[in-house]
């Protein structure tokens, strides 16, 4: 019996081992590697090895005004296409909630946006944004409205991404809210239509607050998502014009495989990492008081 059990947890680990291998090696190696670049100055062109700088690449982080530019951005992009993207994702699910003959039409079309690549998605929006021959100014035109040239001047830049990003990811949180509408109880509402509550009572007392921890996970998974942001930014703009659309991950990419200065980029991904990590855990925080509650 032991040894049918011995021989048992051998095939258990070496069913295991390449997994663990497999993390190690993309996962936990880089990240203690990047840890150690940050404290050291390492051109990648230069055929040195890295050198220790001691704080070196915290104070040129202070003291980078492109630095703060490019998390203001962030912050920005992030503050303003996070909620509008709740906002008509709640708003979406309401519409769709009643059973009707179009239901799982509507909702097949509606997750359509997400299921497009990013690069792609990118690349449509850029092609629509054309000041020429694109969809957007066109349609414009025929409303007597001259359009901007979207994606060349700094102003309508970052609003322009902004749109593409509510476009794109819009269904992803009416996804998430929509599983969570199918999942509340029944009884509840049967219950506050014997009590004679109305639409919006049902919406504001019973609804929207069976609906918190579902709204915190999308908002959670959409703040990382939109914090991280890279991929259809650089395919638009790569950060212009005049850095107004460089995010925090864009600039860490230029530093990084445009001027190859790893040190000073592993810095700035830490960063990133560190405010993506202390926003999360206030994420994990709110839902933990909303289930305690």
């Amino acid at each position: 019996m032991s040894l049918a059990v011995s021989n048992q947890k051998r095939a258990v680990i070496l069913m295991v081992f390449p997994a663990v291998i497999f993390l190690l090696a993309i996962g936990i190696y880089p990240l203690l590697h990047s840890f150690y670049l940050l404290f050291n100055d390492w051109i990648l062109t230069s055929g040195m090895p890295p050198r220790f700088n001691n704080f070196a690449n915290f104070v040129q982080l202070i003291k980078d005004d492109r630095f703060y530019s490019s998390l203001l951005t962030t912050i920005r992009f992030t503050a303003t296409a996070v909620p509008i993207e709740l906002g008509l994702g709640l708003l979406l699910t309401l519409a769709v909630a009643k059973d009707t003959p179009f239901k799982k039409t509507c909702r097949s079309i509606l997750l359509i946006p997400m299921m497009i690549t990013p690069v792609v998605v990118g690349l449509m929006w850029k092609y629509m944004y054309n000041p020429s021959n694109g969809i957007i100014n066109y349609m414009l035109s025929k409303i007597g409205i001259e359009g901007p040239i979207w994606l060349g001047e700094p102003k309508p830049a970052l609003p322009a991404i902004i749109i593409m990003d509510i476009w794109q990811w819009t269904p992803f949180v009416f996804l998430i809210l929509s599983a969570g509408m199918t999942s509340l109880p029944k009884e509840v509402f049967e219950a506050s239509k014997v009590d004679g509550t109305n639409k919006f009572q049902n919406f504001r007392y019973i609804t929207l607050p069976l609906l918190v921890p579902f709204i915190l996970v999308a908002l959670l998974m959409r703040f990382i998502d939109t914090f991280k942001i890279f991929d259809t930014i650089f395919v638009m703009t790569k950060g212009g014009p005049a850095n107004a659309t460089e995010v925090l991950s864009l600039y860490t990419y230029k530093v990084g495989l445009n001027f190859f200065d790893m040190g000073y980029a592993a810095t700035l991904s830490y960063v990133i990492l560190i405010i993506i990590t202390v926003c999360t855990q206030q994420f994990i925080k709110l839902g933990k008081n909303n289930a305690e509650f």
